[in-house]
């Protein structure tokens, strides 16, 4: 019997297409990116685009190469500010602490799945994440570092790392 937790054939491939593609990269764990993939875009399933399957955001990147999403994102203060055309929705308090945001946000459109990894690997090389650096060959203890509050923070998720630990344990299940 099959348990309701493993992944469908159409997961299966999509994780093993980020993780082949990693491989390339030679830059980090292609289990943490593979599994980074996985749960940002729920495994293929909510990408931005066609290949933005991490999130990021716009950033300096010029206007006409993004998409302008409703997303949720975390923040600890009630009044974050967003420059037009992004705009808050509706902000509530999160019992757990910090503030849930329903806010229009622009996000990067890559040409490709290739654009969309060496630009994830460009942001990791940025001195923010310098602390976390080093263990980029190590998915779960980077997954750690990148959101503990140390330099550069990746997810505004406050359980990220705990759900991070789950998706690299399937990733590593469906590359082995």
């Amino acid at each position: 019997k099959q348990r309701s937790n493993m992944a469908t054939k159409a997961q299966q491939d999509f994780c093993k297409a980020i993780y082949n593609a990693a491989l390339k990269l030679n830059g980090i764990s292609p289990v943490f990116v593979a599994a980074q993939a996985c749960l940002e875009s729920s495994w293929g399933l909510k990408k931005i685009g066609d290949y933005n399957v991490f999130g990021i955001t716009r950033g300096t990147w010029p206007a006409n190469r993004c998409i302008l999403v409703l997303t949720s994102e975390v923040f600890s203060v009630p009044n974050r500010k967003f420059a037009a055309p992004e705009k808050v929705v509706s902000v509530t308090k999160r019992p757990a602490g910090g503030y849930r945001y329903k806010v229009y946000r622009l996000f990067k459109n890559f040409s490709s799945y290739e654009e969309c990894l060496q630009e994830h690997l460009r942001l990791f090389q940025k001195p923010g994440y310098s602390d976390a650096w080093p263990y980029r060959k190590n998915a779960r203890e980077f997954a750690k570092r990148i959101v503990n509050n140390v330099g550069c923070k990746y997810a505004t998720d406050p359980n990220y790392s705990a759900t991070m630990s789950a998706m690299i344990a399937s990733v590593e299940r469906i590359v082995k």
